[in-house]
């Protein structure tokens, strides 16, 4: 690989290079699993098939994809749908959880018996939890929709195995909940109390998530 120095990049003309169009935008849909837990600045999930698509037109044949940032997983999963190995690290343990989960197979017979036990589970009124949460988690939840919270997560750890896979999917399931469930401001990414957020039914929103 020829090397570049410093003095030859700061000669580059980056307004120079050509634009392709092709690299903005793409007509294929998502498929829904991208959208199983919100991450901030995830890119789009054409990029990756698109830049495996352009190593080929390249003679170069890709055995192996590495993304030390591999935040919630995209290219892990656009990597195994091509037939290309992965491996990728992230210092956010929710980025990791999502991750592994999108780069597994599942079958709909399953999710159903596990969301069914996990429902069912949670037909009773949930334990008093509320007054055990630290303060920053009493900050952010109401009581009802906190010991909701604590009572589906106890539900998902004990009706699934901790052995299989579908314990992660629906961890990352809850995790992408709590946001919602919070009276964190919906459209902020930063901290940010909403108090005109209206409560909501915890069960409900993770039935449909």
């Amino acid at each position: 690989m020829r090397s570049i120095s410093a003095k030859n990049i700061q000669k580059f003309d980056l307004e120079s290079l050509p634009v392709d169009p092709s690299w903005n935008a793409d007509k294929v849909t998502e498929l829904k699993i991208h959208k199983i837990h919100l991450y901030p600045a995830r890119f789009p999930a054409f990029m990756t098939r698109m830049a495996l698509e352009y190593a080929k037109t390249q003679g170069l044949t890709v055995k192996l994809l590495a993304d030390i940032f591999c935040g919630c997983g995209t290219t892990a999963f656009e990597a195994k749908r091509n037939g290309v190995e992965f491996w990728g690290c992230d210092i956010n343990p929710v980025a990791t959880l999502i991750a592994r989960v999108k780069s597994q197979k599942y079958q709909s017979y399953y999710l159903n018996k596990h969301l069914n036990a996990v429902l069912k589970y949670c037909q009773q009124p949930p334990r008093k939890q509320y007054g055990k949460a630290s303060e920053r988690l009493q900050y952010w939840h109401a009581e009802e929709q906190y010991d909701r919270l604590a009572q589906l997560k106890v539900a998902i750890l004990q009706t699934i195995s901790k052995r299989s896979r579908y314990q992660d999917f629906f961890l990352c399931a809850f995790s992408n909940i709590l946001k919602p469930s919070s009276r964190w401001l919906t459209k902020s990414i930063k901290p940010q109390v909403d108090p005109e957020k209206p409560s909501v039914n915890v069960i409900d929103i993770f039935t449909s998530q």
